[in-house]
């Protein structure tokens, strides 16, 4: 058999330029839409992701003032009406232990329902003074509240109803009392003492008798006692712990970002409060007041903390939190995005965050029909 070259070549013969031009064509084309795949469900992941954590982190904001702010004016069988006050009132502020006052709050000027307000930056630092609020921002939320944001204060017994009960009030005047059974009271705790037609709050500056007598005298303590005398007619009237002032607001996180704190009543600091940082995340809060104007327990109107003519004659309270995602949930928009928080505009930084508003509405429960 004869070996015939042109044979050979003709087995030896590869793609052609034009072959070669068009694959690599095919392919880019396949690579273009696996990178388009992958960038749509890379954003789709982190739309839903940023989603999700807004949402959660609302639910939890809502939570954290829904649950206070429903048992404002709480204080055992007596409500913030009925208290008097045994306590030292503070050189600086009394808004620890206002407890006479089941709600209030501060409204920041120009954040009214109709008007506008630009957030600055992307984290801004709180505001350094106190006079864009009304009422006057008290001097321990200095230095902690972000401008542009409301402040919400309420006040009742964290302990609930205990089975604590006096037993015993001595009747020559005495600095102490004795109580039924030992209700874990310890020296600094503030209690209320309450026979349903009256109540005092008062400081327990000992506790004796393992744990069933306790003494409020005078000349110890933060903030301390300013009368010592508990009136007889007190003899068999409840006790109850932990009265509790809760002021909610805005401020900046550990991490720089805004977040929503609370300011907690603490004897044990100088200024009577202890600040905890609750939900990060929440840009803005805007607070409404529902008053009863007509006697009949229901709100007739909802206005500002400036418009609000009697705070007890607030009978609900309607919320709006803004909450924001972390950068790179969604394309940089062409101009600042606005939101609309009960009736006012808020103008947000132009960046790559999600945001959403939650809103709710609150019942006192003390004030309900």
């Amino acid at each position: 058999m004869r070996f015939n070259p042109t044979q050979l070549r003709a087995r030896q013969d590869g793609m052609s330029l034009i072959e070669l031009m068009i694959a690599l064509v095919v392919g880019l084309i396949l690579m273009a839409g696996v990178i388009s795949i992958f960038i749509a469900s890379r954003q789709s992941y982190g739309i839903n992701n940023a989603v999700g954590q807004i949402q959660e982190n609302g639910r939890f904001a809502l939570d954290f003032i829904r649950t206070d702010a429903r048992m404002a004016g709480y204080m055992g069988c007596a409500t913030s009406a009925q208290i008097k006050s045994y306590l030292n009132t503070p050189s600086g502020s009394n808004l620890p232990y206002d407890f006479g006052t089941a709600l209030t709050g501060f409204e920041y000027s120009g954040t009214a329902p109709s008007n506008s307000y630009t957030i600055p930056a992307e984290n801004p630092s709180p505001s350094t003074g106190t006079s864009n609020w009304s009422p006057t921002l008290d001097s321990t939320l200095q230095n902690k509240v972000m401008p542009g944001s409301d402040a919400l204060v309420v006040r009742y017994s964290q302990a609930g109803t205990s089975q604590i009960y006096i037993n015993f009030v001595p009747s020559t005047p005495s600095a102490d009392f004795n109580i039924t059974t030992n209700g874990g009271i310890q020296p600094g705790d503030l209690l209320i003492v309450s026979n349903c037609v009256s109540a005092v709050v008062l400081q327990a500056t000992q506790v004796n008798g393992g744990g069933t007598n306790v003494v409020h005298n005078t000349g110890s303590g933060s903030p301390g006692n300013a009368i010592k005398i508990l009136p007889t007619y007190y003899q068999g009237a409840q006790v109850t712990l932990a009265p509790t002032t809760t002021v909610f607001y805005v401020g900046q996180g550990a991490d720089g970002s805004p977040a929503l704190f609370e300011a907690i009543t603490d004897t044990s600091q100088a200024n009577g409060f202890q600040y905890q940082e609750l939900v990060p995340g929440v840009e803005n809060m805007q607070v409404l007041y529902g008053v009863d104007l007509t006697g009949s327990q229901v709100p007739s109107e909802y206005v500002t903390a400036t418009n609000v003519p009697d705070w007890s004659s607030v009978v609900s309270v309607r919320i709006a939190l803004l909450l924001r995602s972390d950068l790179g949930a969604v394309p940089l928009p062409a101009a600042a995005p606005t939101y609309n928080l009960l009736g006012t505009t808020i103008t947000v930084p132009r960046d790559t965050r999600l945001r959403q508003v939650f809103t709710a509405t609150i019942a006192i429960r003390n004030r309900l029909p």
